[in-house]
């Protein structure tokens, strides 16, 4: 069985955290800019799934 939505979205702001604490460790710009990118993306879907509830 999957994860309710609520589940789902406590994960993706997991990741989306997990992201931004690698980009404050990252040692050069590449890795900082990737993880960003993660971290933007994962809170991007976390979003999304509330307009999807609501």
């Amino acid at each position: 069985m999957g994860r309710s939505i609520q589940e789902e979205r406590d994960y993706l702001v997991a990741r989306s955290a997990d992201h931004r604490r690698m980009a404050g460790r990252a040692r050069g710009a590449p890795q900082r800019a990737l993880h960003e990118r993660f971290a933007a993306l994962y809170a991007a879907r976390a979003d999304a799934l509330l307009v999807e509830v609501d």
